[in-house]
C-alpha cells in the first residue's frame, strides 16, 4: 500500500518526469487502488490505439508504473512501445480471450495502471477486456458509422456489466475532432440522444498526434499536450486513475 494523489496538470507543467513522485502532502490518507482502463469500439479506425498511446505515454511520464495489453490483431500498440522504448511501459500482446482477465490481474499486481487496447470488432476478447475494466473509453470520430458503433459498444459494456453484476464506468472520447463544425455538433447531439456520456476534452485533428506514431513520444507541448493532460485530469476526476505515490517527508 502507498499514499498518494493524482497530480493535476497545473502542478506538472514544466516539471521533469520525476514529478510523478513529487514531495507533496495529501489532505487525507487514502489507499491507492490499481486501475484498468479499456479502450474499445466495434468500429475500426476510430482512434483506439492513438488514445491508448496517449494514456500510457502521458501517465508513464508522470511517474506511474504502466502496463498495456494489446488485444488487437494489428498489434500497433505493441509495436509502438517496443520499437521506440521511450517510456517504461510493460506491454503484452494477447489475442486469446480466455487469457485477457488473468493477464490483466497479473499485470495489476506490479503496475499502477493497466490499459487494454482492443480490436476494431465486437469480439469475445473485447467483452472480457470490458468486463474487467474500471473505466471503458469509447473513441468516436465525426461520422455516422462511428456514432452507430459507439452506441453498440455501449450496449456491449452494459451487457458485460450485467454479467459481472457491477457498474462499469463508460465515457466517449471524441477523436480527430474538428471544432466549430456542423458535423461536430451533430455527432455530439446524436451521442447524447443515445444516452452516451462524452468527456469534455476533445482530441483534435492535430499533426502532433500523427507524429507521435512515428516518434514514439507523446506530445510534450502545444495544443496536443494540453489536450492529453486535460483528458487525463478528467479521467482522474472520475476516480479512474490510480494515485501517484508520495515519498514520505518530514
Amino acid at each position: 500500500m502507498f499514499i498518494g494523489t493524482w497530480l493535476p496538470t497545473r502542478l506538472l507543467l514544466g516539471k521533469p518526469m520525476e514529478i510523478g513522485h513529487a514531495l507533496l502532502k495529501k489532505r487525507h490518507e487514502q489507499e491507492c487502488v490499481m486501475s484498468i482502463i479499456t479502450v474499445a469500439t466495434s468500429k475500426g479506425g476510430a482512434g483506439k490505439t492513438t488514445l491508448a498511446q496517449i494514456i500510457t505515454g502521458t501517465v508513464a511520464k508522470r511517474g506511474l508504473r504502466v502496463a498495456a495489453i494489446d488485444a488487437d490483431y494489428n498489434h500497433s500498440l505493441t509495436d509502438w512501445v517496443r520499437t521506440f522504448g521511450r517510456y517504461p511501459i510493460s506491454v503484452e500482446t494477447e489475442l486469446n480471450e480466455t487469457k485477457i482477465i488473468p493477464l490483466a490481474e497479473k499485470l495489476a499486481e506490479t503496475h499502477d495502471l493497466v490499459v487494454i487496447d482492443t480490436a476494431g470488432a465486437a469480439m469475445q476478447a473485447t467483452v472480457f477486456a470490458i468486463g474487467c475494466a474500471d473505466l471503458v473509453l469509447i473513441p468516436c470520430q465525426l461520422s455516422s458509422a462511428d456514432v452507430v458503433e459507439a452506441a453498440k459498444t455501449s450496449q456491449l459494456v452494459q451487457s458485460a456489466a450485467a454479467m459481472t453484476r457491477q457498474e462499469i464506468l463508460t465515457r466517449v472520447v471524441l477523436t480527430d475532432y474538428q471544432a466549430k463544425t456542423v458535423v461536430a455538433g451533430h455527432v455530439e447531439r446524436e451521442l447524447e440522444a443515445c444516452g452516451l456520456k462524452i468527456l469534455e476534452t476533445r482530441l483534435h485533428r492535430l499533426v502532433a498526434f500523427k507524429e507521435m506514431t512515428f516518434t514514439g513520444e507523446v506530445p510534450g507541448e502545444g495544443a496536443a499536450a494540453a489536450q492529453a493532460n486535460a483528458l487525463l485530469d478528467e479521467v482522474a476526476a472520475l476516480g479512474a486513475l490510480p494515485l501517484i505515490p508520495i515519498e514520505l517527508v518530514s
